[in-house]
């Protein structure tokens, strides 16, 4: 049975004891994606886009938020303070152009610096999981930097199957299986 990822909506307790939102992104999240973004350091855009940038283009904003929710999957976390929530993460796969039955993904996790260590990263991930394995796709692959230990960490700490090649410019490429998800 697939998941309605368009309307997905979980809340999850943290190793701190406070609660993690983790929620479909939506096209007028498009502020809230900039604002998030622009506290990241310049070394955890470097290792979530592979360069260096100040901001997301309107169109990056377009096709990051208005997703289809069958070949784009996009989640966000935020963490709840009791007087509000501060996003601190976004998790996304998008299927292939050129896959006809969608079998793969492509995914990212970007979690804001000042959050790390709290489990949020593994949480996206497990929902990404989730929502991939009810759609069919039998495999997640991504391009992590050698340098992004925490990444790397959270993949093979997954619990599922992972090959892991090095590409020619050195980056290593992942695939996680999800037939065992």
């Amino acid at each position: 049975m697939s998941i309605d990822a368009r309307n997905y909506h979980v809340e999850e307790k943290l190793k701190d004891g406070s609660t993690l939102t983790i929620r479909a992104i939506r096209p007028e999240d498009k502020r809230m994606l900039q604002e998030e973004f622009r506290r990241l350091s310049p070394r955890s855009v470097y290792f979530r886009f592979f360069s260096h940038r100040d901001e997301f283009s309107e169109e990056e904003l377009k096709y990051f938020t208005e997703v289809d929710f069958v070949r784009h999957v996009a989640l966000g976390a935020s963490y709840n303070l009791g007087e509000g929530e501060i996003p601190v993460g976004v998790g996304r796969y998008i299927v292939p152009k050129d896959e006809e039955i969608p079998t793969t993904a492509e995914f990212a996790i970007v979690v804001a610096d000042a959050y790390r260590g709290l489990g949020i990263g593994t949480r996206l991930f497990k929902h990404l999981v989730k929502i991939a394995s009810s759609n069919g796709l039998s495999s997640l692959s991504a391009l992590v930097l050698s340098e992004n230990l925490k990444m790397l960490q959270l993949i093979n700490h997954s619990g599922l199957p992972v090959i892991q090649t090095t590409n020619s410019a050195g980056v290593l490429e992942i695939r996680v299986d999800l037939n065992t998800a």
